[in-house]
């Protein structure tokens, strides 16, 4: 499997789960059983023992689910431990505030799956080594607040120019709408957090996304 599988990638948030009733890891298994290549968990007011057992539960559920990227968001220890219990973690996605990407990368292995978020052109440049770039916020989201200045399509389309060919990743208020515009400006795939964890029916919303991207890459080959 390459480092980041192309198509929808799930910020599977346990937050915004918990408020719509769904149990983050069955809101995994079901995503991925409609095609979504990678899932990140991320759970910000969770304390750690708590994020090693969502981790290791997710883990589990993804075993029968299908072939997917499995990230944590932020923790490196988090990875460590849930693999030491057994559970299969591809690797981490780090924020600017959290470990270098080389320091995460020596922790976790050379075969590690390491992301970084880099908004803007410079922030890209300064990621060096990481295997893809999280890209945003194309518009502002509640989901995360704190991601500062949402920066369009045009943003993402200049990231993904700095980014040398590394994979970037479209991320902040993404739905099923934007995938032509974001397939067009060369983003390797698009990051969902509400749309499909606080759907009635999260599988059949990233099923939905799965699909909206598969025609964006029909369109796109026939121009």
């Amino acid at each position: 499997m390459s480092a980041l599988p192309e198509g929808v990638y799930l910020v599977l948030d346990a937050d915004v789960c918990a408020a719509a009733g769904h149990h983050p890891a069955d809101v995994a298994a079901g995503a991925v059983g409609a095609g979504v290549g990678t899932v990140q968990v991320r759970a910000k007011r969770a304390t750690v023992r708590e994020l090693v057992d969502l981790t290791v539960a997710v883990a589990d559920a993804l075993r029968a689910a299908g072939p997917a990227v499995l990230v944590v968001d932020d923790r490196v220890d988090v990875v460590l431990a849930a693999r030491a219990r057994g559970a299969r973690v591809d690797g981490v996605h780090v924020g600017r505030r959290d470990l270098e990407v080389a320091d995460a990368r020596a922790l976790l292995g050379p075969g590690a799956v390491v992301g970084a978020s880099a908004a803007l052109p410079d922030h890209v440049r300064a990621a060096a080594g990481a295997d893809y770039l999280g890209s945003g916020p194309v518009r502002l989201t509640p989901t995360k607040p704190e991601a500062g200045p949402a920066i369009g399509v045009d943003g993402t389309r200049a990231a993904v120019a700095a980014a040398d060919g590394r994979p970037v990743v479209a991320i902040g208020g993404l739905g099923a709408s934007d995938a032509p515009a974001l397939r067009a400006a060369g983003v390797r795939a698009m990051a969902v957090v509400g749309a499909v964890c606080a759907a009635r029916d999260p599988a059949a919303a990233a099923a939905r996304l799965v699909a909206a991207w598969a025609r964006a890459e029909v369109e796109a080959a026939a121009r």
